[in-house]
């Protein structure tokens, strides 16, 4: 299997994060996929191969899947930040803008302090599709306290789309085997940034991107998501919400982060009703044959779109039971099965690295 890859990727690298109250070393941190790329090396049948610099167009294609204004805030955010006196190490969100604040939507974020963007939103019930578009969501880029970004974030983000589309690219070039893939070793990951909202450890949507380029210039007619992280892909599942160009599959743990998505009961909207498809799994309890099972089900609805040409799979290796902050228990031989159950649909097929 070829491998894509990016050393750019590395350089992003916070000095820690807040999770559940403590502040702790940064998770997602370079030295992981630093492992996954030494044991892909150390196995022998995989090709390492760096992405190609040849991308003069790659913020149009990143505007393809998210919003001006939001990637404009990746890109100048640091240097605002300490031009200011915030401290160095990173944009850390201090400050959170709240529906119940007087006249919190009546501010145009660009006149704002850089401590104000970097907040985050809490909003009442609002269908999925329209709090895109809501006057309430614009300025609001971050929705929890894992995507600190530091002098180096930006770059290593766009190194890591540019690592997503070089696969997709030669998926479109003639690697189609649906025996075998190619991997996009992207990093930071993606399924959690939504159109113009950073979180779970994500700036840009490597998956997301590379689905609307197989779609753009690859003339698919239509291209299935199967995201097989442990958690839900709150952002994978907002940006193609209302569109049926795009089946968005997921297999995640129940109730667990990112807390508010990835139930049973969310379909898809307007144009894209009935191609969302979530499994929520149970903690504790997700066994080898409980998690094949779901997956067997989940490549039924990828079959019974039968005119998908492309498959995309965010790849999350937190479902194994050794992982320290989710709680399946998946032993390590539950993946080939996994890579089986996909390879049984025959779908030419790019597997691009989440968690």
């Amino acid at each position: 299997m070829r491998v894509y890859w990016d050393d750019v990727c590395l350089s992003h690298n916070p000095p820690h994060e807040i999770l559940s109250g403590k502040l702790v070393p940064y998770y997602e941190s370079p030295d992981r996929v630093r492992k996954v790329k030494q044991a892909l090396e150390e196995n022998g049948t995989f090709q390492i191969l760096p992405a190609e610099d040849d991308w003069p167009q790659i913020r149009e294609h990143i505007l393809a899947v998210h919003s001006h204004d939001y990637l404009e805030y990746l890109e100048t955010i640091y240097d605002e930040w300490v031009a200011i006196g915030g401290d160095k190490s990173a944009v850390f969100p201090e400050t959170f803008r709240h529906s119940q604040l007087q006249n919190v939507f009546n501010r145009d974020i660009k006149t704002m302090s850089p401590f104000a963007k970097a907040g985050e939103s809490i909003h009442g019930p609002r269908s999925l599709p329209n709090l895109v578009d809501s006057a309430e969501h614009k300025g609001n880029y971050t929705f929890d306290m894992s995507c600190p970004i530091t002098s180096d974030t930006y770059r290593a983000a766009i190194a890591s789309v540019k690592v997503a589309l070089c696969a997709a690219r030669a998926l479109l070039g003639g690697d189609r085997d649906p025996s075998s893939g190619i991997f996009a070793l992207a990093r930071p990951p993606g399924h959690h940034a939504q159109q113009a909202l950073c979180g779970g450890y994500c700036f840009f949507n490597n998956a997301a991107i590379a689905a609307r380029y197989l779609l753009q210039q690859g003339g698919a007619r239509r291209v299935a998501i199967l995201d097989i992280d442990y958690h839900h892909g709150n952002g994978t599942q907002q940006i193609f919400y209302t569109d049926p160009s795009v089946v968005y599959i997921s297999l995640h743990a129940k109730g667990d982060y990112p807390y508010f998505t990835g139930a049973a009961d969310e379909h898809g909207s307007g144009d894209g009703a009935g191609f969302n498809h979530n499994f929520p799994l149970p903690t504790g309890s997700t066994t080898d044959d409980v998690y094949c099972d779901a997956l067997q089900k989940a490549t039924d609805v990828v079959r019974s779109h039968n005119d998908v040409d492309f498959l995309v799979v965010s790849l999350g290796a937190d479902t194994y039971s050794g992982d320290p902050i989710c709680e399946f228990l998946l032993t390590q031989r539950c993946y080939p099965r996994i890579g089986g159950i996909i390879a049984s649909l025959h779908i030419p097929t790019l597997f691009v690295m989440e968690g």
